[in-house]
Protein backbone atom coordinates (compact mmCIF):
# COMPACT_ATOMS: atom_id res chain seq x y z
CA UNK A 1 0.00 0.00 0.00
CA UNK A 2 2.87 2.31 1.17
CA UNK A 3 4.47 2.02 -2.41
CA UNK A 4 1.51 2.77 -3.80
CA UNK A 5 1.22 5.81 -2.28
CA UNK A 6 4.48 7.03 -3.08
CA UNK A 7 3.83 6.78 -6.59
CA UNK A 8 0.73 9.17 -6.27
CA UNK A 9 2.64 11.41 -3.66
CA UNK A 10 5.67 13.29 -3.98
CA UNK A 11 8.33 12.06 -1.52
CA UNK A 12 10.09 14.83 0.13
CA UNK A 13 12.68 14.89 2.59
CA UNK A 14 12.79 16.71 6.26
CA UNK A 15 16.62 15.74 7.23
CA UNK A 16 17.00 14.95 10.86
CA UNK A 17 20.30 14.86 10.50
CA UNK A 18 21.89 16.95 7.09
CA UNK A 19 23.14 14.94 4.10
CA UNK A 20 26.34 16.29 4.13
CA UNK A 21 26.82 14.98 8.21
CA UNK A 22 25.83 12.14 7.81
CA UNK A 23 27.11 10.73 4.34
CA UNK A 24 31.06 10.81 5.18
CA UNK A 25 30.24 7.99 8.16
CA UNK A 26 28.34 5.97 5.33
CA UNK A 27 30.43 5.94 3.03
CA UNK A 28 33.49 5.02 5.82
CA UNK A 29 31.34 2.21 6.91
CA UNK A 30 30.59 1.14 3.67
CA UNK A 31 34.43 0.90 2.33
CA UNK A 32 34.86 -1.04 5.96
CA UNK A 33 32.06 -3.72 4.79
CA UNK A 34 33.86 -4.52 1.24
CA UNK A 35 36.97 -4.37 2.85
CA UNK A 36 35.38 -7.28 4.92
CA UNK A 37 34.30 -9.02 2.83
CA UNK A 38 31.28 -10.46 4.96
CA UNK A 39 27.53 -10.52 4.19
CA UNK A 40 27.88 -7.62 2.11
CA UNK A 41 24.55 -7.50 0.63
CA UNK A 42 22.90 -7.22 4.20
CA UNK A 43 25.39 -4.52 5.24
CA UNK A 44 25.51 -2.43 2.44
CA UNK A 45 20.98 -2.46 2.80
CA UNK A 46 21.71 -1.41 6.91
CA UNK A 47 23.65 1.50 5.89
CA UNK A 48 21.35 2.87 3.08
CA UNK A 49 18.10 2.15 5.65
CA UNK A 50 20.34 4.46 7.97
CA UNK A 51 20.91 7.33 5.55
CA UNK A 52 17.41 7.12 4.60
CA UNK A 53 16.09 7.12 7.85
CA UNK A 54 18.42 10.05 8.63
CA UNK A 55 16.91 12.14 5.90
CA UNK A 56 13.60 11.47 7.12
CA UNK A 57 11.33 10.65 4.27
CA UNK A 58 7.82 11.91 3.93
CA UNK A 59 5.06 11.25 1.29
CA UNK A 60 3.40 15.28 0.49
CA UNK A 61 -0.14 14.80 -0.04
CA UNK A 62 -1.27 16.15 -3.66
CA UNK A 63 -4.51 17.12 -2.09
CA UNK A 64 -2.72 19.79 0.51
CA UNK A 65 -4.65 21.60 2.51
CA UNK A 66 -4.37 25.62 3.21
CA UNK A 67 -5.64 26.81 6.55
CA UNK A 68 -6.81 30.26 6.17
CA UNK A 69 -6.43 31.02 9.75
CA UNK A 70 -6.43 35.02 9.29
CA UNK A 71 -8.99 35.30 6.70
CA UNK A 72 -12.74 36.31 7.00
CA UNK A 73 -15.00 35.73 4.34
CA UNK A 74 -18.24 37.55 4.08
CA UNK A 75 -20.98 35.68 2.35
CA UNK A 76 -23.62 38.40 0.95
CA UNK A 77 -26.49 36.53 -0.82
CA UNK A 78 -29.46 37.49 -2.67
CA UNK A 79 -33.15 35.71 -1.44
CA UNK A 80 -35.66 37.16 -3.19
CA UNK A 81 -38.04 35.12 -5.72
CA UNK A 82 -36.17 35.74 -9.03
CA UNK A 83 -33.32 33.45 -7.40
CA UNK A 84 -35.67 30.59 -8.21
CA UNK A 85 -35.45 30.77 -12.23
CA UNK A 86 -34.29 28.08 -13.47
CA UNK A 87 -31.77 28.97 -15.51
CA UNK A 88 -28.08 27.44 -14.35
CA UNK A 89 -27.55 24.73 -16.18
CA UNK A 90 -31.04 23.36 -15.52
CA UNK A 91 -31.04 24.16 -11.92
CA UNK A 92 -32.41 27.16 -9.45
CA UNK A 93 -29.94 30.00 -9.41
CA UNK A 94 -30.06 29.76 -5.17
CA UNK A 95 -29.22 26.07 -5.84
CA UNK A 96 -26.35 26.54 -7.73
CA UNK A 97 -25.19 29.68 -4.74
CA UNK A 98 -25.38 27.00 -2.50
CA UNK A 99 -23.22 24.60 -4.35
CA UNK A 100 -20.89 27.16 -5.00
CA UNK A 101 -20.47 28.46 -1.94
CA UNK A 102 -19.49 25.41 -0.14
CA UNK A 103 -16.77 24.62 -2.92
CA UNK A 104 -15.66 28.47 -1.97
CA UNK A 105 -15.48 27.02 2.05
CA UNK A 106 -13.43 24.39 1.24
CA UNK A 107 -11.02 26.41 -0.73
CA UNK A 108 -10.74 28.59 2.40
CA UNK A 109 -10.65 26.04 4.94
CA UNK A 110 -9.76 27.33 8.51
CA UNK A 111 -11.13 31.15 7.80
CA UNK A 112 -14.12 32.62 9.95
CA UNK A 113 -17.22 32.90 7.46
CA UNK A 114 -20.49 35.38 7.67
CA UNK A 115 -23.67 35.10 6.11
CA UNK A 116 -25.97 38.38 4.97
CA UNK A 117 -28.85 37.68 3.33
CA UNK A 118 -30.93 40.34 1.12
CA UNK A 119 -34.73 40.39 -0.38
CA UNK A 120 -37.35 42.73 1.58
CA UNK A 121 -34.68 43.60 3.88
CA UNK A 122 -31.04 42.57 4.80
CA UNK A 123 -30.71 40.04 7.58
CA UNK A 124 -27.63 39.03 9.27
CA UNK A 125 -27.70 35.16 9.49
CA UNK A 126 -24.31 34.58 11.19
CA UNK A 127 -21.67 37.14 12.13
CA UNK A 128 -18.09 35.61 11.67
CA UNK A 129 -17.64 32.27 13.17
CA UNK A 130 -14.93 30.04 12.36
CA UNK A 131 -17.45 27.25 12.66
CA UNK A 132 -17.69 26.92 9.17
CA UNK A 133 -20.19 23.78 9.29
CA UNK A 134 -22.55 26.33 10.92
CA UNK A 135 -22.69 28.87 7.79
CA UNK A 136 -22.72 25.65 5.53
CA UNK A 137 -26.37 24.67 7.30
CA UNK A 138 -27.52 28.22 7.47
CA UNK A 139 -26.89 28.29 3.45
CA UNK A 140 -28.30 24.95 3.19
CA UNK A 141 -31.59 25.84 4.94
CA UNK A 142 -31.81 29.21 2.84
CA UNK A 143 -35.37 30.22 0.54
CA UNK A 144 -36.57 32.63 -1.32
CA UNK A 145 -38.70 35.63 0.14
CA UNK A 146 -42.20 34.06 -0.44
CA UNK A 147 -43.86 35.53 -3.15
CA UNK A 148 -46.75 36.57 -1.25
CA UNK A 149 -44.54 38.60 1.27
CA UNK A 150 -42.47 40.15 -1.82
CA UNK A 151 -41.93 43.94 -2.11
CA UNK A 152 -38.95 43.96 -4.49
CA UNK A 153 -34.96 44.67 -3.56
CA UNK A 154 -32.63 46.82 -3.56
CA UNK A 155 -28.66 46.01 -4.23
CA UNK A 156 -27.36 48.27 -1.43
CA UNK A 157 -29.45 46.98 1.46
CA UNK A 158 -27.11 44.86 2.30
CA UNK A 159 -24.31 48.05 2.84
CA UNK A 160 -25.33 48.74 6.52
CA UNK A 161 -24.54 45.70 7.86
CA UNK A 162 -21.88 44.75 5.35
CA UNK A 163 -20.14 48.04 6.92
CA UNK A 164 -20.69 46.86 10.48
CA UNK A 165 -19.25 43.24 9.97
CA UNK A 166 -16.31 44.60 7.80
CA UNK A 167 -15.34 47.15 10.23
CA UNK A 168 -15.24 44.69 12.99
CA UNK A 169 -13.18 42.23 10.90
CA UNK A 170 -10.23 45.58 10.12
CA UNK A 171 -9.87 46.14 13.96
CA UNK A 172 -8.35 41.83 14.21
CA UNK A 173 -5.14 41.98 14.13
CA UNK A 174 -3.54 41.01 11.17
CA UNK A 175 -6.85 39.88 9.86
CA UNK A 176 -8.26 40.05 5.90
CA UNK A 177 -11.47 40.14 4.76
CA UNK A 178 -12.63 38.53 1.41
CA UNK A 179 -16.18 39.66 0.19
CA UNK A 180 -18.25 37.34 -2.15
CA UNK A 181 -21.38 39.60 -3.21
CA UNK A 182 -23.65 37.12 -5.01
CA UNK A 183 -27.19 37.56 -6.84
CA UNK A 184 -29.09 38.21 -10.72
CA UNK A 185 -28.91 42.33 -10.01
CA UNK A 186 -32.42 42.07 -11.41
CA UNK A 187 -34.18 45.42 -10.06
CA UNK A 188 -37.49 46.40 -11.08
CA UNK A 189 -37.22 50.30 -12.90
CA UNK A 190 -38.69 51.41 -9.18
CA UNK A 191 -36.49 49.22 -7.78
CA UNK A 192 -33.11 50.82 -9.47
CA UNK A 193 -35.16 54.45 -8.94
CA UNK A 194 -34.04 54.02 -5.09
CA UNK A 195 -30.97 51.43 -5.42
CA UNK A 196 -27.58 53.67 -4.58
CA UNK A 197 -24.42 51.12 -5.03
CA UNK A 198 -21.86 54.13 -5.58
CA UNK A 199 -22.08 53.95 -1.58
CA UNK A 200 -20.55 50.38 -1.91
CA UNK A 201 -17.14 52.84 -2.84
CA UNK A 202 -16.97 53.72 0.83
CA UNK A 203 -16.37 49.35 1.97
CA UNK A 204 -13.17 49.19 -0.64
CA UNK A 205 -10.67 49.70 1.74
CA UNK A 206 -12.42 47.19 4.12
CA UNK A 207 -12.16 44.56 1.75
CA UNK A 208 -8.55 42.92 0.47
CA UNK A 209 -10.08 40.58 -2.07
CA UNK A 210 -13.56 38.94 -3.16
CA UNK A 211 -15.59 38.72 -6.00
CA UNK A 212 -19.32 39.80 -7.22
CA UNK A 213 -20.98 36.49 -8.58
CA UNK A 214 -23.93 36.76 -10.79
CA UNK A 215 -26.04 33.90 -11.52
CA UNK A 216 -28.55 33.60 -14.36
CA UNK A 217 -28.97 34.45 -18.04
CA UNK A 218 -29.18 37.39 -19.77
CA UNK A 219 -32.29 35.78 -21.97
CA UNK A 220 -34.16 35.07 -18.73
CA UNK A 221 -35.76 31.93 -17.38
CA UNK A 222 -39.24 31.11 -15.27
CA UNK A 223 -39.49 31.34 -11.50
CA UNK A 224 -40.38 27.98 -10.20
CA UNK A 225 -42.07 28.81 -6.99
CA UNK A 226 -42.04 25.35 -4.41
CA UNK A 227 -43.33 26.53 -1.52
CA UNK A 228 -45.59 29.39 -0.71
CA UNK A 229 -48.39 30.37 1.86
CA UNK A 230 -51.17 30.70 -0.82
CA UNK A 231 -50.16 30.15 -4.53
CA UNK A 232 -53.64 31.17 -5.68
CA UNK A 233 -53.03 33.67 -8.43
CA UNK A 234 -48.93 33.71 -8.13
CA UNK A 235 -48.56 30.95 -10.22
CA UNK A 236 -49.48 28.83 -13.14
CA UNK A 237 -50.67 24.70 -13.06
CA UNK A 238 -47.02 24.38 -13.55
CA UNK A 239 -45.85 26.00 -9.87
CA UNK A 240 -44.10 29.01 -12.74
CA UNK A 241 -44.56 32.59 -10.81
CA UNK A 242 -47.00 34.53 -12.77
CA UNK A 243 -46.10 38.55 -13.67
CA UNK A 244 -49.01 40.10 -12.10
CA UNK A 245 -48.44 43.18 -14.20
CA UNK A 246 -49.39 41.78 -17.14
CA UNK A 247 -53.45 41.26 -18.33
CA UNK A 248 -54.38 38.24 -17.84
CA UNK A 249 -51.19 37.32 -15.98
CA UNK A 250 -47.97 35.79 -18.13
CA UNK A 251 -45.30 33.46 -16.83
CA UNK A 252 -42.62 35.92 -15.58
CA UNK A 253 -39.40 35.79 -16.78
CA UNK A 254 -36.56 36.79 -14.61
CA UNK A 255 -33.02 38.15 -16.62
CA UNK A 256 -29.66 38.76 -14.88
CA UNK A 257 -28.70 42.02 -15.11
CA UNK A 258 -25.06 42.01 -15.26
CA UNK A 259 -24.53 45.66 -15.40
CA UNK A 260 -25.90 46.55 -11.91
CA UNK A 261 -23.99 43.40 -10.78
CA UNK A 262 -20.56 45.06 -12.60
CA UNK A 263 -21.79 48.57 -10.94
CA UNK A 264 -21.39 46.86 -7.13
CA UNK A 265 -18.03 45.39 -8.27
CA UNK A 266 -16.85 48.72 -9.57
CA UNK A 267 -17.57 50.29 -5.92
CA UNK A 268 -16.15 47.34 -4.14
CA UNK A 269 -13.09 47.21 -6.12
CA UNK A 270 -13.20 43.80 -6.93
CA UNK A 271 -14.19 41.47 -9.82
CA UNK A 272 -17.00 40.38 -11.81
CA UNK A 273 -17.67 36.74 -12.73
CA UNK A 274 -20.91 35.35 -14.73
CA UNK A 275 -21.09 32.30 -12.78
CA UNK A 276 -22.26 29.76 -15.72
CA UNK A 277 -20.05 26.77 -14.19
CA UNK A 278 -17.74 26.86 -10.85
CA UNK A 279 -15.09 26.86 -12.94
CA UNK A 280 -15.35 30.53 -13.84
CA UNK A 281 -14.48 31.41 -10.52
CA UNK A 282 -12.39 28.28 -9.40
CA UNK A 283 -8.96 29.32 -11.05
CA UNK A 284 -9.45 32.62 -10.12
CA UNK A 285 -9.77 31.50 -6.09
CA UNK A 286 -6.11 30.95 -5.72
CA UNK A 287 -5.62 34.70 -6.74
CA UNK A 288 -8.32 36.36 -4.70
CA UNK A 289 -7.00 34.12 -1.70
CA UNK A 290 -3.03 35.20 -2.83
CA UNK A 291 -3.79 39.08 -3.20
CA UNK A 292 -5.59 39.13 0.60
CA UNK A 293 -3.29 37.60 2.52
CA UNK A 294 -0.02 38.85 3.71
CA UNK A 295 2.73 36.52 5.46
CA UNK A 296 2.02 32.99 3.19
CA UNK A 297 4.11 31.07 6.23
CA UNK A 298 1.22 31.82 8.61
CA UNK A 299 -1.46 30.51 6.60
CA UNK A 300 -0.37 27.47 5.00
CA UNK A 301 0.05 23.82 6.93
CA UNK A 302 1.26 21.14 4.74
CA UNK A 303 -0.27 17.96 5.90
CA UNK A 304 2.93 15.80 4.90
CA UNK A 305 2.64 12.07 6.19
CA UNK A 306 5.97 10.38 7.84
CA UNK A 307 7.33 7.32 6.65
CA UNK A 308 10.77 6.59 7.94
CA UNK A 309 8.82 4.53 10.04
CA UNK A 310 8.53 1.85 7.20
CA UNK A 311 12.29 1.67 6.30
CA UNK A 312 12.83 1.46 10.31
CA UNK A 313 10.72 -1.93 10.18
CA UNK A 314 13.11 -2.97 7.66
CA UNK A 315 16.49 -1.91 9.43
CA UNK A 316 15.11 -3.37 12.42
CA UNK A 317 14.84 -6.81 10.48
CA UNK A 318 18.27 -6.87 8.73
CA UNK A 319 19.78 -5.88 12.10
CA UNK A 320 18.16 -8.75 14.21
CA UNK A 321 19.57 -11.25 11.02
CA UNK A 322 22.99 -9.69 11.31
CA UNK A 323 22.78 -10.34 15.32
CA UNK A 324 21.54 -13.94 14.61
CA UNK A 325 24.50 -14.40 12.21
CA UNK A 326 26.89 -12.83 14.41
CA UNK A 327 25.51 -15.31 17.60
CA UNK A 328 26.16 -18.21 15.11
CA UNK A 329 29.85 -16.85 14.05
CA UNK A 330 30.55 -16.65 17.71
CA UNK A 331 29.71 -20.32 18.52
Amino acid sequence: MIILRMFDNDIIFHPLLPMSTMLPYVIVLALIVLINRRRIITRLLILALLLIISQRPMLKDKNEITYNMNLDILFVIDNTVSMHAEDVNGKLRLDAVKEDCKKIMEKFAGASFALITYANIAQVKYPFTTESSTIEDIIDRLKIIDPVYAEGSSLDLPYEYMKILLESSDKKDKHRSIVFFIGDGELTKQENEKTNVDKYSDLKELINGGAVLGYGSTEGAKVKITESINKTNIVDSSNYLLDASTNPPKVAISKLNEENLKKVASNLSIDYYHMTDFTVLEKNLDKIRDGAIEDENDDKQKMDKDIYYYFSGGLIVLLLLELFHYRRDEQ
